[in-house]
């Protein structure tokens, strides 16, 4: 059967799209979850191309470019992050996923956009490398154990054993590795949403060395306080009261992740790691993970906080030719971590 790839209608679309999504990548998408995501998203709304049988017009795939702003010089740029890429299991050919990912790519033709980013799967990125898109860095996951029980008992085979060894090792994992000046800043969990402080903060970064992601206040409270999100917890670092840095991590001990963290000075990062560290361990975390790009400039800041880098996975990016913002800088200087995704 031949195929055809369109520019979606995210409200004519929008049935095909959720039914695929639930299918093939998260049972959990709903109306609102869509809405969030795909048309009130803090940078602008998704764009979004689908792959169609031509004959019948049945939706068989879909893939969406979500808009990002980065700061990278005085003022922002516009780009996208891509994802949620889907296609039904008769289709999941070489030739069909390659002529949507392509329609993907042509975001960068529209005015205004730079670049795009994405962190694919193993058999998206053998999609990537067949249009050109090579690997340009890898999203790597650095983990802190906090408790050992678990392990110990898998290696002596004894409960009460590794119940008694833990209890004299794990006292010891909580003092291991830098927590920064604890005079350098007072921690407090944020209490409702962001104001304009946090854009007020962010500000402070233009201009900068270096490649990061917008995080106002709007950005903020869309991408990790908005109601149809899972759940996050935001704290904050001040000092005299004025915000010096903040952490997000998740709320649960199931997925104990410290998901972005922005600040300026060492001592307020280290403060902010081991705040929200402590947090997920008094929610009973065994281990808290931070996934941050292999080239981050904070990398020897996480491994001293006790942080040891584990696996990795991917990262591609593609700017434009007559871009400022090259692949090289993407390379080797991007505050990228997890909550630079987006899907």
């Amino acid at each position: 059967m031949s195929l055809q790839i369109r520019r979606a209608d995210l409200e004519t679309d929008r049935g095909a799209l959720l039914n695929l999504i639930r299918r093939y990548l998260s049972a959990e998408m709903n109306e609102s979850k869509f809405h969030w995501l795909y048309e009130n998203g803090a940078h602008g709304p998704a764009r979004v191309w689908v792959a169609q049988e031509a004959s019948t017009k049945q939706v068989i795939g879909s893939a969406a470019a979500f808009p990002r702003k980065l700061r990278f010089g005085p003022q922002p740029t516009n780009g996208f992050v891509l994802g949620d890429f889907c296609m039904e299991e008769r289709y999941r050919s070489l030739g069909p996923s390659l002529r949507l990912q392509r329609a993907c790519l042509a975001a960068l033709d529209e005015p205004g956009f730079e670049f795009l980013y994405d962190f694919p799967s193993a058999s998206m990125m053998a999609v990537n490398q067949r249009i050109g898109l090579e690997e340009t860095g890898k999203l790597v996951r650095w983990a802190k154990p906090l408790r050992t029980e678990q392990k110990i008992r898998h290696v002596v085979g004894s409960a009460p054993l590794a119940k008694g060894l833990s209890a004299v090792v794990d006292p010891l994992l909580a003092r291991r590795g830098w927590q920064g000046n604890s005079q350098s800043c007072e921690l407090q969990r944020q209490e409702g949403l962001c104001g304009p402080e946090f854009t007020e903060f962010d500000q402070q970064f233009a201009g900068q060395p270096g490649i990061r992601t917008v995080r106002d206040a709007d950005y903020l409270n869309w991408r990790y306080l908005s109601g149809v999100r899972p759940c996050y917890e935001l704290l904050t670092a001040r000092r005299g009261g004025k915000l010096v840095g903040f952490v997000v991590s998740t709320a649960t001990a199931e997925d104990a992740s410290i998901v972005d963290l922005s600040a300026a000075e060492e001592d307020v990062i280290g403060r902010l790691l081991f705040g929200a560290v402590e947090r997920l361990r008094g929610l009973g975390a065994a281990t808290v993970s931070l996934n941050a790009g292999d080239a981050h400039p904070w990398s020897e800041l996480f491994e001293r906080a006790g942080f040891a880098p584990r696996e990795h996975a991917p990262i591609v990016v593609a700017t434009r030719a007559d871009s400022a913002l090259s692949k090289q800088e993407f390379r080797q200087n991007w505050f990228v971590m997890r909550g630079e995704r987006d899907s």
